[in-house]
């Protein structure tokens, strides 16, 4: 097979979608490769192993939801209550339908069994989306209780995106959305 010219983005978007379908464990160096349009020994060629380019796809994730979800909780010209709207409006959207969506709640089941520097890479996002959330909160409740609501959000988000994905119905998601407004406007 004669390969084809990916950007790196590409390529990162196409492996990322076979991690967020099979898993780690399920997806073979062949498989990414045949999702790329690559031999398995050109695609060598670009990653020494599967989990270094699974770093790379977590890193670059992780990039864009600093960027794109955390980010807007920075936002001190808005209200609580709008940073979270913003945020959970493109939550929904990444969880749903990005490539990236669910992938790292899928690797992370995997992860607590394999690589430390895998399971360091969902640690640290997972505490940037905790943090994100729990600015919001610290808008008007007592730190302490914004960091134990920020983690049962967090835990809560997970769940609803795994139902969402079992299901396809956005009713979870909907759910947490409804509980972290009441508690901001309590």
């Amino acid at each position: 097979m004669r390969p084809q010219k990916l950007t790196k983005e590409d390529l990162l978007k196409h492996c990322a979608l076979q991690f967020k379908t099979y898993g780690y464990a399920g997806t073979s160096m062949d498989m990414l490769a045949k999702a790329c349009g690559l031999t398995k020994a050109s695609f060598y060629y670009y990653y020494p192993n599967k989990e270094a380019l699974l770093l790379e796809v977590l890193n670059g994730t992780h990039q864009y939801l600093i960027h794109t979800l955390f980010g807007t909780t920075a936002n001190s010209e808005l209200s609580a209550i709008e940073r979270f709207e913003q945020m959970h409006k493109r939550a929904v959207q990444f969880f749903t339908q990005g490539v990236n969506g669910c992938l790292i709640g899928v690797i992370s089941m995997e992860a607590a069994y394999g690589s430390p520097e895998v399971l360091a890479k969902i640690r640290s996002i997972f505490q940037d989306w905790q943090l994100a959330i729990q600015s919001i909160f610290a808008c008007c409740i007592v730190q302490d209780r914004a960091e134990i609501l920020a983690k049962q959000s967090i835990a809560d988000y997970e769940g609803a995106i795994l139902m969402y994905r079992v299901t396809h119905d956005e009713f979870y998601i909907n759910q947490v959305k409804k509980r972290i407004l009441g508690l901001l406007n309590s």
